[in-house]
């Protein structure tokens, strides 16, 4: 093997060891999980961010349109999206969106959502940050995420779930999640790192896909990354 080839495998190997998933077939119910202590709950930072739209969605006839300023208003994206509806709010994370968004969100409606897809409800005292999944972030454990996402899609005809896939599908289009390069729903997030040796944050990116006919969901963490480079590396998960 030459020194190219060597250092190739290498960083192959290295980038396996910084990664785990969860490969879930929707037709035959069979998954296949790659990822230590997967019961556990973990922050998964944006992830949830569909969950609290159908919060929303419970109790409100129409979604806003919220101007994103960047850092001032909370958004990791310092120049600030600008003006943000549903839709990109959920392609793009933006934080101040779902900021906005989360005041409004009434407890009782969460918790049914909740309930209805098998998630931990999170601390009536949580903030609209750790909704979000900013700081402490709403934890859930991968193999919950899974289900939940897989139950998402099976009521994809019932609003306001259409207008989440609507969003899923921009953000794999044009959104954090476009480095997959696949037609697919995606929905990327990004937490502190929990790992050691520490980073500043680990990457969560999930997929579902085919788009037009959904067969599968590939849910990935990498650690030391953003969710939107994790992204990258969820193709290569995907047979």
């Amino acid at each position: 093997m030459t020194r190219r080839g060597f250092l190739a495998s290498a960083a192959a190997v290295n980038l396996l060891a910084r990664q785990s998933w969860i490969a879930l077939d929707l037709l035959h119910g069979s998954r296949n999980v790659h990822w230590p202590g997967a019961e556990n709950p973990v922050n998964m930072g944006s992830l949830l961010k569909p969950f609290l739209v159908l919060a929303y969605g419970a109790t409100h006839t129409h979604f806003p349109v919220t101007h994103c300023n960047g850092s001032k208003d909370g958004c990791w994206f310092s120049h600030g999206h600008g003006d943000q509806d549903i839709i990109n709010g959920l392609a793009n994370s933006c934080n101040a969106y779902f900021l906005s968004l989360a005041n409004e969100i009434d407890r009782a409606a969460l918790d049914s959502v909740c309930l209805s897809y098998g998630l931990s409800a999170p601390d009536r005292n949580a903030t609209n940050r750790k909704l979000i999944g900013l700081d402490l972030g709403w934890p859930q454990s991968p193999l919950v995420a899974v289900d939940a996402f897989a139950r998402l899609i099976q009521n994809r005809r019932v609003p306001p779930v259409d207008v989440v896939l609507a969003g899923m599908e921009r953000c794999a289009a044009s959104g954090t999640a476009r480095a997959i390069g696949l037609a697919c729903y995606a929905k990327t997030g990004t937490a502190p790192c929990i790992h050691t040796p520490h980073a500043p944050g680990d990457g969560f990116v999930i997929a579902i896909y085919p788009r037009i006919q959904p067969r599968n969901i590939t849910l990935l963490e990498e650690h030391g990354t953003t969710g939107a480079e994790a992204a990258r590396g969820l193709l290569r998960k995907i047979d």
